[in-house]
């Protein structure tokens, strides 16, 4: 069930691109943040006060704890989101996609340097063909480096180092607090950050310029992309180590193509199949690469990938 809900959760990875961008080009992104981060803990508030049972959600809190979940808070929404939203203005999607899609190496780097995990050369080869799978992908969907996209990509890069910050310094938590809290809690500490900027800066003449389909797009980041996403994400945190979880950001170029193909949007080419074959290759690396190993030597005998 843990892969079904990785699987849906790149699905609206995907989606967010194209939406994000529609969304950000009509509207100031600080104004569509400030709706979409409100939106989001409207709807946590109610979730919490139904699943604790108590006024003061944040009870449950230790204070030992205060300063990671406002790391958490500050990492989510006024750097990831903000810059995101920023960034997808001045690029294209198939550029965002493959950004992402750096997220398990950038994430294998930061385990390596906190020791969070224990690094296996299956993980790095994983990680790797499934990142060159996803950059055949995306480039044939028309990603590309040139010039008038590097401010974009750049902002689109540092929001990818926050989102990769944030998944792994957020597993500790949700191990002792649960998925849904502690999605809730730092959706709701970033929204509070972030309010300020939002309020003062939000361009709130551009309220006039959102009709029915804007609205539509608005309310799925603030009910799909931040909800009901962030709680997958981390619900997988809480089964799966941090590099297989972040592995499955690398499908959403796939599963990108695959709507396309069957939507009729896309030709199949050798390059998309030999990508995809890449991708796919790579998750499942990461995922079964230290079992099959161990398997393979036998009863009695050590792994060549210890802490798979």
């Amino acid at each position: 069930m843990i892969y079904f809900y990785l699987v849906l959760q790149q699905l609206i990875g995907s989606t967010t691109h194209l939406v994000a961008q529609d969304t950000s080009t009509a509207v100031a992104p600080v104004l569509v943040l400030l709706l979409r981060a409100v939106g989001a803990s409207v709807l946590f508030v109610p979730i919490l006060l139904l699943t604790e049972r108590r006024w003061n959600i944040f009870r449950r809190i230790e204070r030992s704890d205060y300063n990671r979940i406002v790391l958490l808070g500050v990492l989510n929404v006024p750097l990831n989101q903000f810059l995101y939203l920023n960034g997808v203005k001045y690029t294209t999607p198939a550029n965002s996609a493959l950004l992402y899609a750096m997220t398990p190496a950038m994430v294998f780097l930061l385990t390596l340097v906190t020791k969070s995990e224990r690094p296996t050369a299956t993980k790095a080869f994983g990680i790797f063909i499934a990142l060159v799978g996803a950059g055949l992908i995306m480039f044939e969907h028309g990603a590309t480096l040139r010039s008038e996209h590097t401010v974009g990509n750049i902002l689109v890069f540092v929001a990818v180092i926050a989102w990769s910050l944030f998944t792994m310094l957020g597993r500790p938590l949700v191990l002792k607090y649960g998925a849904v809290y502690v999605t809730a809690i730092n959706m709701i500490v970033g929204t509070i950050i972030y309010l300020p900027i939002g309020l003062f800066w939000g361009h709130f003449e551009d309220l006039s310029k959102i009709g029915n389909v804007l609205w539509i797009e608005i309310a799925y980041l603030a009910a799909i992309s931040s909800v009901l996403n962030y709680i997958l994400w981390y619900t997988a945190l809480a089964k799966l180590e941090t590099t297989k979880v972040a592995i499955f950001q690398n499908l959403q170029p796939v599963l990108t193509t695959i709507m396309a193909l069957v939507l009729g949007r896309a030709v199949f080419t050798a390059r998309l199949g030999i990508g995809g074959v890449l991708t796919i290759g790579g998750v499942m690396v990461v995922q079964f690469g230290g079992r099959l190993l161990s398997a393979r030597s036998g009863p009695g005998q050590s792994s060549s990938a210890p802490g798979d």
